[in-house]
């Protein structure tokens, strides 16, 4: 619960959001390894928690490929009744808005051929929202509204972004996935 409110409270007071943006081209991360970072993808959402959504949910604006996107749709099937069975309930919610709104941008960003892949994944990912307690109105906008919300949206996601997205070569973001493995065994 306090790293739900450690989270949000930046939020409250700045009430601002410098990182939205609508088209995708602003938000592309040069260099990025979604390799790599679908391993740390797959690494956080077995830890669970209230993060542990938000490695997906900070490449929902890319360019994946097709093995990508399976990779993402299995992740999705695999772990999102975990994620809303999370014992927190604004834990559970916060962790399906993310993981919705992640596969919605994927699929809509996406080509023919992502889409297709995605299509389950999307199909099932419109319809969560509905059932949530915390943040429905505004997981239904960005699973289903008609603008495609993309960016960091604040600084705190910008910051969970650059410390789980690998992008070599682009000194913001990790370098490999060792350098994220070695920052989390220094933390535990």
């Amino acid at each position: 619960m306090l790293k739900s409110l450690l989270m949000t409270i930046p939020l409250i007071f700045t009430g601002c959001f410098p990182y939205v943006f609508h088209e995708q081209q602003g938000v592309l991360v040069s260099g990025i390894d979604l390799d790599a970072t679908l391993e740390i993808a797959g690494i956080e959402l077995e830890e669970g928690g209230f993060d542990a959504t938000l490695t997906i949910w900070a490449i929902r604006d890319q360019i994946v490929t097709l093995d990508n996107a399976k990779t993402i749709s299995d992740l999705y099937f695999r772990y999102i009744d975990k994620v809303a069975a999370e014992p927190v309930k604004t834990t559970a919610d916060f962790g399906v808005w993310h993981l919705t709104w992640a596969i919605s941008n994927l699929y809509r960003n996406g080509d023919e051929s992502i889409r297709a892949e995605l299509e389950r994944a999307y199909l099932d990912a419109k319809q969560r929202p509905e059932a949530l307690t915390n943040f429905k109105d505004i997981a239904i906008e960005h699973v289903s509204g008609s603008k495609i919300y993309m960016g960091d949206i604040h600084d705190v996601a910008r910051s969970y972004a650059f410390s789980h997205i690998v992008a070599p070569g682009n000194e913001k973001y990790l370098q490999s996935l060792d350098q994220y493995k070695k920052s989390k065994e220094k933390k535990s």
